[in-house]
């Protein structure tokens, strides 16, 4: 069977109405049964110096980066929320997704910085609006994208709904998922670091939707280059579901596009059943959680969670010495002490 071939579901019984959890709200903690955090994984030796390399040229004092792509003589020095988000996970996935080539791993690395800066989604330019819920709350009016639930190695899920589409297309689409992208990473629970993405092509005929059709191959486009290029090491599967007719011939479309890491992570035409607990599935999937989208409800509970647990993880990075390279284990954890210093050699 070919990439793009139909499978053939196998029928489940659907899950009884008396075994349904109601929920309306994002959850911050995986299951209790699901374990517990992963310490950070062991690297080769050579792999350590690579990533020693890569620590030393971030936390140069006199490093200068440009505030946008457009004026690049336009530079100021990392500031302290960009030197958190350069954390020791953060250089290791660059540098995997370079293949520990690390001149092209610094290269795509400040080419992220200069994009977070541009979007928004740092405050190193006093010119650029922040990207904050309010840029786009109006796109989620119908819950086109949700994040409830962890798969069964406490990966956040993130739901794409295109069938609950409400809006024309444009770049607020695009800004919507590189919210929702940041929000499913700060949910990650400690030890984890990557997001299962969930597509459900299914129409939904529900007030506020106005259209069910693919978005426009250059809004496509848009999208898969900021999880490939800012987002790299993020994704741990992305499973399509309810796909029609249409949808087969967009993804033809934008399949050249995926690099080869992506395709392997790709699954196609499966339920989600097939790879998530029921427990932590939406109800309209065969799954016992009886969610129903509220918009007033889960978004503002969301955004509050969100901010909460970054408000917690940015003090204890200036209680940790406010420098490039401190670990997202201990930025994520609740001890008074860090576990993984910048120069511990996890090596095998």
């Amino acid at each position: 069977m070919g990439l793009f071939g139909r499978k053939q579901r196998e029928s489940t019984p659907p899950v009884e109405r008396r075994d349904l959890t109601p929920c309306d709200r994002v959850f911050v903690d995986p299951p209790k049964n699901y374990g517990r955090p992963h310490p950070p994984p062991r690297i080769t030796e050579e792999q350590f110096e690579k990533y020693t390399r890569m620590l030393e040229h971030f936390q140069d004092g006199a490093l200068q980066l440009p505030l946008n792509s457009s004026s690049p003589e336009e530079t100021r020095g990392l500031i302290a929320e960009e030197k958190c988000w350069l954390s020791r996970e953060c250089l290791l996935r660059f540098l995997r997704a370079a293949k520990w080539d690390v001149d092209q791993a610094v290269k795509n690395l400040t080419s992220t910085l200069v994009w977070r800066r541009e979007v928004g989604l740092s405050r190193a330019d006093d010119n650029v609006k922040p990207l904050g819920s309010e840029v786009v709350a109006v796109e989620n009016q119908t819950g086109k994208q949700v994040i409830l639930g962890f798969d069964i190695n406490r990966s956040p899920l993130f739901y794409m709904k295109n069938g609950r589409q409400n809006t024309e297309p444009s770049f607020r689409q695009v800004q919507l998922l590189i919210f929702m992208m940041e929000c499913a990473v700060i949910l990650a629970p400690q030890g984890v670091e990557t997001i299962t993405v969930l597509i459900d092509f299914k129409s939904y005929k529900e007030p506020g939707v106005i259209s069910d059709k693919m978005p426009p191959l250059s809004i496509a486009k848009l999208c898969l280059a900021v999880m490939q290029n800012h987002y790299p090491e993020r994704l741990s599967k992305c499973v399509m579901f309810n796909i029609p007719w249409f949808a087969w011939a967009f993804l033809k479309m934008v399949h050249p596009f995926l690099d080869p890491r992506t395709r392997q992570k790709a699954i196609f035409d499966e339920p989600f059943e097939n790879h998530i607990d029921p427990s932590q599935l939406e109800a309209v999937y065969n799954g016992k959680l009886d969610f129903k989208y509220k918009h007033e409800i889960y978004w503002p509970d969301m955004v509050a969670k969100v901010e909460e647990l970054n408000e917690k993880r940015f003090k204890r990075f200036v209680d940790f010495g406010g420098v490039v390279g401190l670990s997202e284990f201990d930025l994520k954890g609740s001890g008074d002490d860090i576990l993984y210093p910048v120069d511990y050699r996890n090596v095998v």
